[in-house]
């Protein structure tokens, strides 16, 4: 029984971790859009 809880701890925690992952790349990836549009923003003006 005991190996059995450590497992789903142990998924659990790689669940959790992949979908902080997922979340601070869809971050980085609406940061660096807003970024591009700042410099064309930039250049127009």
């Amino acid at each position: 029984m005991d190996l059995n809880y450590g497992l789903i701890i142990i998924v659990m925690l790689f669940v959790i971790l992949m979908s902080i992952q997922f979340t601070l790349n869809k971050i980085y990836v609406i940061l660096k859009e807003i970024k591009e549009i700042l410099n064309l923003k930039k250049i127009k003006e």
